[in-house]
């Protein structure tokens, strides 16, 4: 299963922070995903098997990229000219 995150998500983990905090704001998505605590500010990074298992809930989603990025960071652009006639 592909862990779906965006940047901005609000993600409620199944244990509670030391500062009393359980939602997390995703700052940074890679092969690693970076998490700010909504409550201190403290910041983490996590990698995403362990982050897949600690997530409780989704509690707002991020906004959405636009889709001609997204076409294009998932590959389905690739082969595909430009619109335009060759003179």
């Amino acid at each position: 299963m592909v862990l779906d995150l965006r940047m901005g998500d609000v993600l409620r983990l199944r244990r509670q922070h030391p500062c009393g905090g359980l939602d997390w704001e995703v700052v940074r998505v890679g092969a690693e995903i970076g998490l700010r605590c909504r409550t201190c500010g403290r910041r983490v990074l996590l990698d995403r098997p362990t982050l897949r298992r600690r997530i409780k809930a989704v509690v707002e989603r991020g906004a959405a990229m636009d889709p001609a990025i997204e076409r294009a960071l998932s590959g389905e652009d690739r082969g595909q000219g430009s619109g335009e006639d060759a003179p």
